[in-house]
């Protein structure tokens, strides 16, 4: 019997808080000694959702960045500026952005993806055109007919020149489907 040994575990986690706004709040929880379950209930209470502590967590170690709303509730259960979480938010945003460049010159550079072009604008293919095919042609209904269909299913007004309207347009109607 061959013995297989499973293939060692890759892992993406983040255990730490790396951007600016998931450090400040994290260090801001620790300090007053609040769980997070503390932060999760009151962003539940006021913004709605589930009372978990994943949410707070996500904030903390920048997978999610907060709407104005979570920021809010957030600096005020923490004592913190809102105006300060706001700047750190926006911080946060320029650190995901560069993060994400660096890791994808990363894979480029172990040969995971390859660059990604600009594309170019192509130039038109010279293709003999297609035979038209030969579309089956309705029969051109006489025009008393079509305004009979189209009162069964937009009946003619009574106002006077909303009539005149309506009436213009099934002629318009006709003479198109008599042009084709």
């Amino acid at each position: 019997m061959i013995k297989r040994t499973l293939p060692a575990r890759r892992s993406n986690i983040v255990t730490e808080p790396i951007s600016p706004l998931g450090i400040a709040l994290k260090n801001a929880r620790v300090s007053k000694q609040l769980p997070q379950r503390v932060i999760a209930e009151a962003l539940a209470e006021k913004c709605g959702g589930e009372p978990t502590n994943v949410r707070v967590s996500q904030f903390e170690l920048s997978r999610k960045l907060p709407t104005d709303a979570e920021l809010t509730v957030m600096a005020q259960v923490l004592g913190l500026s809102v105006q300060t979480l706001r700047q750190k938010r926006e911080a946060s945003r320029e650190h995901r952005e560069a993060r994400g460049k660096e890791i994808y010159e990363r894979q480029i550079a172990k040969g995971h993806k390859t660059r990604l072009q600009p594309v170019a604008a192509k130039k038109p293919a010279t293709v003999a055109p297609k035979k038209p095919t030969p579309v089956k042609q309705a029969p051109v209904l006489a025009l008393a007919e079509l305004v009979e269909q189209i009162d069964e299913i937009a009946p003619m007004p009574a106002d006077k020149d909303a009539r005149r309207r309506w009436f213009t347009c099934v002629s318009e109607l006709s003479r198109i489907g008599a042009a084709s």
